[in-house]
């Protein structure tokens, strides 16, 4: 499988890939989007047509293999029609991260090179505003109502191993970088995603983040198009909108970071928690059943014994939801799976096209993150002891490189492997254990090593707390550092389970210290946090919903437990 993969990502881009997929099905639905009160669809026929006609229109403006043009377009729908004409037209893409303020999405385009921004006119470019290069999305976009022509429409004669895309990595430590992947990687990636079989051509999969995140465009557009599936987009992340496209299209299928899914099981928790005393002890029952039918090798006993619950929560036409971008708490995936709605967790890095690994439906595991996929291979460089190093990969899914960055690219690309950066294990099955980052390591004054996100995770069982960042701290004076966090309430638990305390200091502080004490008891003692900052606001995020670290370890109100 592995050697066949490998074999054709080598001769296949991008276009001819999914070029197959409407030859195949020109009339089954590729994309939605929200329209007048209702879901509208492009199909594969007109979709591709639309592509290359979008291609011709670039063309003609200066697109062209080795040159680049970025994408700076809100709406996700525009957006995938854009990237594929960028592809069609043998360009290279570069997808503008549109939350970045104008002076760095500026540095982006002028450290890209860039030829061409393709421009919805809602965000501001800066200095790029009044540059002839700027063309505007209604010189290049064709007709994609529900009545535009399919028609033929030409695949592009490309090399496999030229640059299909460069995306700058908007990073939760603060350095930004463009990752080189070609035609050849990302066919790699998803058809080692395609041999995973978490995707079938009947589903329909909501569209809920960034796309121009390589988690995003890889595995939520590329691939289900690769299938034939069908792509929706939801009008916002609301969550009230999100439940109400996912009943309107009937989807079966979301791809999110694990925000998202705490959120959805947080939600069911507290509706059960403000329930009659008897709807709770009815839902108790039905979750032990639902164990013990599991222990037993009935895994669906879930999808049978809370459909009820699934229905009440908006969630019944669910298949399977898949997570990635972060490290997913195993509470939620199990949590998610007794209620009969599997969680699949995988791992990747922009610099990997992205997945490298993922679980394979009906045989996941809550503590992995997967196999690797057919076309990759994993191992761990320089293993301690108990088996924990940096993570390695190699295989066609491995970027070409560091955008104009020889010395970084040297860095972390060494004899066909990638250093990830990343800590983790592989057990005796294969599976990947990722344990944290390497620069995040917390190194004690007795030598021991903490990992953040462990005791992050612990912290994220407490309904009391909302988000947290965990992190060394040094002492003046003293060796080593000490187990410290940054800890945001959760302003809904306090609502409903602590009226009135979020609105005095000491209470508050008070709640979330036993909080803390109690998520702490069955972690080793030099693994227990002995300083806390409390942070009542949201911390600072990527587009992504990636906490950046570097920005919220900025303590100003430490208090010692």
């Amino acid at each position: 499988m592995a050697e066949m993969i490998s074999a054709v990502s080598r001769q296949t881009t991008i276009p001819a890939l999914l070029g197959e997929t409407a030859r195949r099905s020109p009339g089954s639905p590729a994309l939605s989007r929200y329209v007048s009160g209702r879901f509208v669809s492009l199909s594969y026929g007109q979709l591709f047509a639309a592509a290359g006609r979008m291609a011709e229109r670039l063309c003609a403006q200066g697109a062209a293999p080795e040159r680049r043009v970025a994408i700076a377009v809100t709406d996700r729908f525009e957006w995938g029609v854009s990237y594929l004409g960028v592809l069609f037209s043998g360009a290279t893409a570069v997808p503008i991260d549109l939350q970045l303020t104008p002076p760095e999405i500026n540095g982006i385009l002028s450290d890209a090179d860039v030829s061409l921004v393709i421009h919805d006119g809602r965000i501001d470019l800066g200095d790029w505003r009044s540059r002839s290069e700027v063309i505007g999305l209604d010189q290049t976009l064709p007709d994609l109502s529900p009545s535009a022509p399919d028609g033929p429409f030409r695949v592009p004669e490309l090399d496999p191993e030229s640059l299909a895309s460069i995306i700058f990595t908007s990073g939760t430590t603060g350095q930004t970088k463009g990752v080189m992947l070609t035609h050849a990687n990302l066919v790699a990636d998803v058809l080692g995603i395609q041999a995973m079989g978490l995707c079938f051509s009947s589903d329909t999969l909501l569209s809920i983040l960034p796309i121009h995140h390589a988690f995003e465009c890889t595995a939520g557009f590329l691939y289900p198009l690769s299938i034939g599936a069908h792509v929706a987009y939801a009008r916002s992340l609301k969550s009230n909108e999100i439940l109400a496209d996912m009943n309107a299209t009937q989807a079966t299928v979301i791809l999110a970071v694990p925000l998202l899914f705490e959120n959805i099981v947080n939600s069911i928790k507290r509706h059960v928690h403000d329930a009659p005393l008897w709807r709770q002890r009815l839902f108790s029952l039905l979750m032990s059943t639902s164990r013990m039918g599991r222990r037993l090798g009935w895994r669906s006993a879930g999808r049978v014994v809370l459909a009820s619950v699934r229905r009440k929560a908006g969630l019944s036409s669910l298949r399977i939801l898949v997570s990635g971008g972060a490290a997913l708490p195993p509470s939620v995936a199990e949590f998610c799976d007794i209620i009969g709605l599997p969680l699949i967790q995988g791992y990747g890095l922009t610099e990997t096209s992205p997945v490298v690994s993922v679980n394979r439906p009906g045989r996941h595991r809550y503590d992995t993150v997967g196999p690797p996929i057919p076309n990759v291979q994993v191992k761990i460089v320089d293993p301690r002891p108990d088996g924990i190093g940096e993570i390695a990969v190699a295989g066609p899914i491995v970027m070409k490189g560091y955008w104009k960055r020889p010395d970084d690219t040297a860095k972390v690309l060494r004899d066909g492997w990638l250093l990830t950066g990343d800590l983790g294990s592989i057990d005796a099955g294969g599976h990947v254990h990722i344990c944290g980052r390497s620069k995040n390591v917390i190194i004690t004054g007795a030598g021991k090593n903490v990992y953040p996100e462990e005791v992050e995770a612990v912290l994220g069982n407490q309904p009391e707390i909302s988000e947290s960042v965990v992190y060394g701290k040094s002492r003046p004076g003293k060796i080593g550092e000490i187990v410290a966090a940054v800890v945001v309430p959760d302003p809904d638990w306090f609502a409903s389970a602590q009226p009135g305390v979020w609105d005095h200091d000491d209470a508050l502080r008070s709640v979330l210290v036993e909080a803390v004490h109690k998520a702490c008891e069955d972690l080793a003692p030099f693994k227990r946090i002995v300083d806390i900052e409390i942070r009542r606001e949201p911390l600072e995020k990527t587009t992504t919903r990636k906490i950046r670290r570097y920005l919220v370890i900025q303590p100003r109100h430490d208090y010692k437990l």
